[in-house]
């Protein structure tokens, strides 16, 4: 370890050390707040009201401190190396998804090295996808009868199978070529059941992330789970199986009698019944594999709902608890799992206190005053710092408390259902690629969250003018607490009618690959270098100098790594600006003629390498204030500002030699570029920037250099520094890229 390396470790250590000691002085003055509140605060003319505020504050505190327990300590793994000779089978629940999306899913489940087997398990009985399992050579079972959802499905897979090894992957998540190489290895531990690794989605414009382009940073309502509360799980041995992008034991599976078929949501009630009989657990926390997550509205609140009502059959039916064989913190973890449904009940409190107090003048309290407030405060403030670096940058509490807005009114349906026979057992399948409008009720409850709050502020703001009330002081607080709500509330609104339609049915996935392209738009076609900057199976979008009209045909060679995919196409989108005197495009190119061979190399170069690629160079967590304040300069860099930019780049190393490369960036003393070459750090290169007909020469030296993509599809990040005096050169350049950057970011 090198020295540089050594203080950041301490510099880690010190701050985590931190988090621990504000952890534990927030759980003191909660717990003194809490009985403060009790023994002094209630109404006794109002004890109900005081009563349902004060539990709802409770609940708070318990999920805090459950929380806190769980992510105490999070693990940090290394896949050990892979155990050669064992025998694995894939399985692919499905139901109903497309053929088209199942497709995907296949053709890289056969891409996967380590060997195995491929089994669709059909609980649609769809001649379409028997015929797509013929022709892509997986096995194809499909039940006559349907009991038990998904887990019956699985079970149906598991008689069919006599693998050491079953990885699960739903039918939208598609595996890297080296999920099973680099997770088989844990299982030389012949104590461990399953390993976990976590459901990531890479359609980052879906209802439940958000996105930020120009900063590369993303955050996700699931990030938290994830990439917190699962590692946290680890550590005490309580990873949760989450029924996708997993690998299982098969004789753990047959000491349990196969996939847990009590409750809609089988994995949690699988991985209870696996840790009670004494099966170890392993969370790999690195992203393996690439789901879609929930576009819309209305698959969101169908699998939260899903979520649930299977949280609450396990509560009754296998409470961890109580269940045989659970050790101390796995019963903890289970337990804080499952009782957060709970929280729609707490936060329609929290949303109906001010309106209730500023409607009738009565309060949950003896007295709202300067004494309650500097109660109130510290505890408020500690707890939102202490959960804010306990959750090590992926909490975002105002986005959660957005969430917990939209999804309240869910979560209290799911008290009722588990008591509902024909209800309960329902198990629907999360709609992927609909384009269909959902219904604008689903925002019923937070309009009126908002319009009650509205209404609240204003009748106490009127009857304070004129004259009615005195307590200015009472209807200020609970007018501010009322407004806050009315802000979650209309933030989510707004939010929701943008998710109430996806208008692309595909996501299109960010890349920059070089690309010639030859338009029919002159007498005589000219055949250009541009970056394909956005691509899907039907379509890309082209980065390019110079403009070709709507409706014009274009020839296109698409140079990725392996190999050139030549396409025809049709312009269908086209936008430009002028950088300096170039002309530049973005065009919208939708794929004409395209055969299913090229179709496939496109969607296995997509899935199996572009996707993880893009999402490397987004930042999932932020900096707490801790790690602002405490950790070193160089765990932190923050390097000089670098003009986003796609332009295409011929790079030589001699005479003789062409590298068709993309510019990522640029400043002033150097650039970060796109190769599908190595070139080890020290290399001096030459590179020809193209802008159209033109090209600008400039020279450098790498110096640094990482791997990018796949096996099959491998490419490399190169740091070049500037070599020589070529300042008016980089100028004129820089100043071309900015403009770029600003488009693309448009």
């Amino acid at each position: 370890m090198s020295t540089t390396d050594k203080v950041q470790e301490k510099s880690n250590q010190s701050t985590e050390l931190i988090r621990h000691i504000v952890a534990i002085i927030a759980v003191i003055v909660t717990i003194y707040y809490l009985y403060w509140r009790i023994s002094e605060t209630f109404n006794p003319n109002a004890l109900l009201f005081s009563w349902a505020l004060y539990c709802a504050e409770v609940f708070g505190a318990v999920t805090t401190f459950l929380f806190f327990y769980v992510v105490w300590k999070p693990s940090k793994r290394v896949a050990p190396p892979p155990l050669p000779g064992r025998t694995v089978d894939v399985f692919i629940p499905t139901k109903n998804e497309s053929p088209q999306l199942l497709r995907k899913t296949l053709l890289a489940c056969k891409d996967l090295k380590y060997p195995h087997r491929t089994l669709v398990l059909d609980d649609g009985n769809r001649a379409e996808i028997k015929a797509l399992c013929e022709e892509l050579s997986c096995i194809y079972l499909a039940r006559e009868t349907h009991e038990y959802s998904k887990a019956g499905n699985l079970n149906f897979g598991l008689t069919h199978s006599t693998a050491e090894f079953v990885a699960f992957f739903d039918a939208d998540h598609v595996p890297l070529t080296h999920f099973i190489s680099r997770l088989i290895g844990y299982f030389q531990d012949e104590k461990v059941g399953f390993v976990q690794v976590p459901q990531e989605f890479y359609n980052i414009d879906s209802f439940q992330h958000r996105t930020d382009r120009k900063k590369k940073a993303i955050w996700g309502e699931q990030y938290l789970f994830f990439s917190a509360i699962q590692p946290g799980r680890d550590y005490l041995n309580a990873a949760c199986f989450v029924g996708s992008c997993a690998l299982l034991r098969r004789k753990a599976l047959d000491d349990i009698g196969g996939i847990a078929t009590e409750s809609i949501t089988e994995d949690m009630l699988t991985s209870i019944r696996l840790h009670a009989k004494g099966w170890s657990s392993v969370y790999h926390h690195e992203n393996l594999a690439y789901g879609i997550a929930a576009e819309t509205l209305t698959p969101f609140h169908i699998q939260r709902q899903r979520w649930g009502v299977g949280s609450w059959q396990v509560f009754l039916k296998a409470n961890p608890l109580f269940i045989r064989g659970l050790t101390f913190s796995q019963r903890i973890a289970y337990f804080s799992s499952m009782i957060y449904p709970l929280e729609g009940l707490q936060k329609i409190i929290f949303y109906l206190t001010p309106p209730i107090a500023l409607f009738t003048g009565v309060l949950p309290m003896k007295a709202l005053d300067v004494n309650y407030l500097m109660h109130f405060i510290p505890y408020f403030v500690l707890s939102i710092f202490a959960f804010n670096e306990i959750a090590r940058g992926y909490g975002g509490l105002i986005m959660l408390e957005q969430f917990s807005m939209g999804k309240f009114f869910t979560y209290i349906k799911t008290l009722g259902i588990p008591f509902l026979p024909k209800k309960s057992k329902e198990f629907k399948v999360t709609p992927k690629w609909q384009q269909k409008q959902a219904p604008s009720t689903l925002i019923i409850p937070q309009m009126l969250v908002l319009l009650t709050s509205i209404i609240a502020i204003s009748w106490g703001l009127v009857e304070l003018l004129i004259g009615l009330r005195s307590d200015s002081f009472v209807i200020a607080v609970n007018c501010f607490w009322a407004l806050y709500n009315s802000g979650l509330a209309l933030a989510i609104i707004q939010y929701d009618y943008r998710k109430l339609f996806q208008r692309r049915e595909r996501f299109r996935v960010p890349d920059t690959i070089p690309t010639f392209y030859q338009s029919t738009h002159s007498g005589i076609p000219e055949r250009r270098l541009a970056v394909a900057d956005d691509v899907t199976e039907d379509g890309l979008s082209l980065l390019a100098i110079g403009q070709v009209p709507i409706g014009h045909e274009v020839r296109i060679d698409l140079m990725l790594p392996s190999k050139t995919l030549f396409l025809n196409g049709i312009v269908v989108q086209e936008k430009s600006i002028t950088a300096d005197k170039y002309p530049v495009s973005d065009l919208g190119i939708r794929y004409v003629n395209i055969q299913q061979g090229i179709r496939d190399e496109l969607s296995r170069y997509l899935h199996e390498s572009a996707i993880s690629k893009f999402m490397k160079e987004y930042s999932t967590r932020y900096k707490t204030y801790l790690e602002r304040r405490f950790m070193t300069k160089q765990h932190f860099f923050d390097r000089a500002y670098r003009a986003l930019t796609y332009i295409p780049v011929i790079v030589n190393t001699n005479p003789t030699t062409h590298n068709y490369a993309v510019i990522k960036d640029i400043s002033e003393s150097g650039l970060l570029l796109e190769t599908r070459v190595p070139f080890p750090t020290g290399s001096v290169i030459t590179m020809a920037v193209i802008l159209g007909n033109n090209k600008i020469t400039l020279e450098g030296t790498v110096v640094r250099d990482f791997a990018l993509g796949s096996e099959d599809y491998a490419e490399y990040l190169l740091g070049v520094h500037f070599d020589g005096i070529q300042h008016e050169k980089v100028s004129y350049l820089l100043g071309i890229a900015e403009k770029i950057g600003n488009f693309i970011l448009e």
